[in-house]
């Protein structure tokens, strides 16, 4: 045997190479207990004190917390040869001496393949082909072929323990290891599992590999931790985006982080508990794997797939994955019978009798959690063997009362547990799955000592162990069970005191007075100090941190998260009297949710105008202040403009012009008059529109120079952009909104320009700013006949409304390519695709452009040959123009039916000629050139007498030597040939 190599049981040390291996697998083990296991090895048999310890491992005059320190490594060690303390296998305590290696140190017996299937049966039994599927991944991989493995089962069947084998072969090879959980809790941080990867990352990495790996994505990867400001101060602020924009932002800064980190290195990325996954992690998780099968990157996702435990965002997320075919699905189900056997005797070293693993497998059901914590429980209990050492041949489990759960099973283990540490243990609970050292011992009281000898007996019990490295000690229930049973054991009362106890210690340790010395701030807890105060009985200060968080879900961009602390929010409400500072706080929550509300549920849906008609009811109260009041009217108003309904749009906008200027704010007058022409150009009144889009960008362009009045004022503010209105009420907005509106005034190649306008002002600040911008451009491309521009345009915005999941979007998107489907020749499907994403929009309450969307799917069935399928489509057009009052595409609905009529029959030239000349009417009326233009057009090609051909003839020459520009449109072209054919 060479020198260097230490042989026991299944294990191989080799000192010479640091490593310590089991089977062909590195067992990840760090430099201070690898040189005690070393040293114990080197001694086997004799006793090392801890003087000696202390001496050879840390080295003589170096000052440490032996005790601490000595202890830490050797739970280490265990920990990496699954060494019982009680029964110990390998390292034996020789109290308040030392310790003793009593393994035998032999030559290995077995080849390596040999030693690896004896691991796989020894320890994870039941799991090869799972194992080899996940092992396959890995390769796959280092290939830079990434795949993603979703490991699902019930509780406690394995799954985290198959992911942990995977990290032990990747380790093997070399790969990196990144490692997130989510929480349980509603009221948890947004994209949790990430933020911890950060976290570890910044922990171990150097100061130049952090900003080697965070590159230029520094700034947007300190929203999801800020204690990175404090880290790298030179960091500059991130970019100020809308929220939609923002998160879509955040989310490519986020997987370039990853991709780099890959490249250097092929990483392995485990996501544990996706069940408890907030919305904004699922959706980022969706947006990584996009880029995944191009990347070095393995990603391994686990989740209970039980009924309860999906929720319908993950249902959603699993499915879109699974049949992109971007992921495995890895399912768990319990262990057979042989296989519990195979269980037990990898866990007694022994041969279970037949009984014992029937009756084990029959209380157990194969879930290897409640086999092991079973086998525990009998084993302590001195239950499980005879006087010779052997197996009983029965357990008679009924008869000794053992627990039909696992629950009972650690309440039981709990009470074997000093008192002290039990109090530990339901501060512990209360704080949550994952605590950390310094949270834990500002509620308990109790000194450092007396908690790290607590957590040592508890670790000892097997209830929690420590997790990642850091700064901070941080610890974990083994399982949630195990959580969940602590916490049940407490009564009501004691529950609540333990919460308010959190609470308090959480404010004291991250108050914004006194920052925590491991870094963050309150902010980052208001979530958590949410929850504990409403299940402490202080509903008035967890209704504030409730508001609290809801902004800052909001600001990420986690709606469900924010809707969630609303919701909660509003239950806590009803327990505070019925006030005006209950009232004030039901309209802050009201107003900081109106965004994630908007979005979630679509701003034309009856919950957001329920919540944004009681938000102006309680802004009308006494002392409120007008701010709020405006950001309630504010809020109403999208509600309008999106059913829409641009009477009452216009009416609201011109409320919020005047509130504004009676309060000399240039922050909300820019707002208000961008608003006012949008809902002036949806109502027809193109002219007075766009003297309000002029207007409101003069103020816009006014802020970049030194102003006086209501200018000079409001200056500050909108360079800050601080409020939610004024981040909605971009320049770039302003830009293509008012494009569109000069199309429709005759100017097809000013809206070019103002369209490319807001292109460049989103560029010049993040890619995602042109979500927004495709949409109005895939509007102006269309009236433009441009087929191509429109298409690409449409498609760039179904891209990041699916990534966002921002239904409207993705409809209206899927509607514009379903019409360009239909000028390609693809008739039937482009109908189909056009009405079911009509029909989408309809059923949300979104009736934007619905008349003229009914007269392009008309157009298509007169194109199929399919009239009278297709009068009807338009026919509901008019209804719905009188209705919502929406007339900026009534013309041009009246000149499609008329082409409709006349391609049907040319006997209906009559009728056709009524329509064209309603068209131009409108037209007229509105000042809207473009549909007097094409309205002219269609009304020429009529067969009429020479008398009347003049007429049209000047009628069509007038309209078109009104055109300055855009005479390179295929308006303009149809227009100037039908002169000449005219003419001739």
């Amino acid at each position: 045997m060479p020198e260097d190599l230490f042989h026991f049981e299944d294990f191989v040390l080799n000192r010479g190479a640091c490593e310590l291996r089991r089977g062909d697998v590195v067992v990840p083990l760090q430099r201070i207990p690898l040189e005690l296991l070393c040293l114990l090895v080197e001694r086997r048999g004799e006793l090392v004190t801890r003087e000696e310890i202390l001496e050879r491992v840390w080295g003589k005059g170096v000052f440490v917390d032996s005790e601490t320190s000595i202890n830490t490594a050797i739970r280490k060690v265990r920990r990496a040869l699954r060494d019982d303390p009680e029964t110990p296998r390998f390292v034996f305590t020789v109290p308040a001496r030392g310790y003793r290696f009593v393994a035998e140190i032999s030559g290995p017996k077995t080849s390596s393949a040999e030693q690896f299937r004896a691991r796989a049966l020894g320890v994870m039994v039941g799991r090869v082909r799972e194992l080899a599927s996940l092992l396959g991944g890995l390769d796959d991989a280092a290939a830079r072929r990434g795949r993603m493995f979703l490991i699902s089962g019930e509780p406690g069947v394995g799954k985290t323990r198959l992911a942990d084998e995977v990290a032990v072969v990747a380790r093997a090879k070399r790969m990196a290891l990144l490692v997130g959980h989510c929480s349980e809790h509603d009221e948890a941080v947004a994209y949790l599992p990430f933020v911890e990867i950060l976290e570890n990352f910044i922990e171990r990495a150097s100061k130049l590999d952090r900003l080697r790996a965070l590159g230029d994505q520094g700034p947007e990867l300190a929203r999801l931790i800020p204690k990175l400001r404090n880290i790298i101060p030179e960091l500059p602020p991130p970019l100020d985006l809308p929220p939609a924009q923002a998160r879509r932002h955040l989310f490519n800064c986020f997987c370039d982080f990853i991709a780099r980190i890959a490249s250097q290195q092929p990483t392995l990325m485990i996501l544990e508990d996706l069940h408890w996954a907030d919305d904004s992690t699922l959706s980022l998780l969706h947006h990584l794997t996009q880029r995944l099968p191009d990347l070095p990157l393995m990603v391994i996702g686990t989740y209970r797939d039980a009924e309860l435990n999906l929720t319908r965002e993950l249902a959603k997320t699993l499915e879109d994955l699974l049949r992109a075919r971007l992921a495995t699905r890895v399912r768990l189900k319990g262990l057979l019978r042989n296989e519990v056997g195979a269980m037990l005797n990898s866990l007694s070293g022994k041969s279970a009798p037949a009984a014992v693993v029937g009756e084990i497998f029959a209380e157990s059901e194969g879930n290897p959690f409640f086999v092991e914590e079973l086998f525990r429980h009998l084993e302590e209990e001195e239950r499980l063997y005879d006087s010779a050492g052997q197996f009983r041949s029965e357990l008679k489990i009924a008869e000794l009362d053992a627990p039909p759960s696992v629950r009972l099973v650690v309440a039981r283990r709990l009470a074997r547990l000093s008192d002290l540490t039990q109090k530990m243990l339901a501060v512990a609970a209360t704080i949550g799955r994952f605590f950390g050292f310094e949270i834990l011992q500002a509620s308990s009281g109790a000194d450092a000592d007396s908690i790290l000898e607590c957590v040592e007996e508890a670790e000892k019990a097997g209830l929690v162990f420590s997790v990642a490295e850091s700064s901070e000690a941080r610890f974990e229930f083994s399982h949630e069970l195990i959580r969940q049973a602590v916490i049940g054991g407490l009564s009501a009362a004691r529950r609540q005191r333990l919460h308010l106890e959190v609470a308090d210690a959480i404010e004291r340790i991250y108050s914004a007075q006194s920052e925590s010395k491991y870094g963050g701030s309150l902010g980052d807890h208001i979530a958590e100090l949410a929850h504990h105060y409403a299940r402490g009985g202080e509903p008035a200060k967890a209704v504030k941190y409730c508001l609290r968080a809801v902004r800052r879900f909001a600001y990420l961009g986690s709606n469900a998260e924010a809707l969630a602390q609303f919701a909660l929010g509003l239950e806590l409400l009803a327990e505070l009297p019925d006030d005006d500072r209950r009232a004030e706080l039901e309209l802050d929550l009201r107003s900081a949710v109106a965004g994630p509300l908007g979005d979630s549920k679509g701003l034309a849906s009856l919950e957001v105008e329920q919540s944004s008609s009681r938000e102006v009811t309680l802004s009308q109260r006494p002392g409120i202040k007008w701010e709020k009041t405006w950001a309630a009217l504010y809020n109403l108003l999208f509600v309008h403009l999106t059913r829409p309904d641009p009477r009452k749009a216009c009416e609201l906008a011109a409320q919020l012009v005047a509130l504004a200027q009676q309060h000399e704010s240039a922050e909300h007058l820019v707002d208000a008059e961008t608003y006012l022409a949008f809902a002036r150009m949806y109502s027809g009144d193109f002219e007075l529109a766009a003297v309000a889009f002029d207007r409101a960008w003069t103020m816009l362009e006014s802020t970049a120079k030194p102003a006086t009045s209501i200018a000079a004022q409001g200056a500050a503010q909108l360079r800050q952009a601080r409020t939610f209105q004024w981040v909605v009420g971009t320049p770039q907005n302003n830009r293509a909104l008012s494009g569109w509106n000069l199309w429709f005034l005759g100017y097809p190649d000013r809206a070019l320009e103002r369209i490319n306008i807001a292109n460049i002002i989103a560029l010049s600040g993040s890619r995602t700013m042109l979500a927004d911008v495709h949409g109005y451009a895939t509007y102006i491309y269309d009236l433009r006949r441009e087929l191509e521009q429109m298409i690409a345009r449409a498609e760039a915005r179904l891209a990041l409304s699916t990534e966002s999941g921002y239904a409207t979007g993705r409809s209206l998107s899927e509607f514009y390519l379903g019409w360009a489907d239909a000028l390609g020749g693809d008739i039937e499907d482009g109908v189909a695709r056009m009405s079911h994403n009509l029909s989408e929009l309809r059923s949300a309450g979104f009736e934007v452009g619905a008349a003229y969307h009914l007269a392009l799917i008309a157009t298509a069935l007169g194109k199929a040959a399919r009239f009278d399928e297709g009068l009807r489509t338009i026919d509901e057009s008019f209804p719905i123009i009188e209705r919502t009052g929406q007339r900026h595409y009534e013309a041009e609905v009246h000149r499609l039916k008329g082409e409709l009529l006349l391609a049907h029959d040319a006997s209906n030239a009559a009728v056709a000629e009524k329509s064209f000349r309603i068209a131009i009417e409108i037209a007229r009326k509105q000042q809207a050139k473009s549909w007097e233009l094409r309205a002219a057009t269609s009304l020429a090609r009529l067969p009429m007498k020479r008398r009347s051909r003049d007429q049209v003839r000047a009628m069509l020459a007038e309209i078109y030597n009104w055109f300055t520009e855009g005479f390179d449109t295929a308006d303009l072209k149809d227009a100037k040939a039908m002169l000449d054919e005219l003419t001739n």
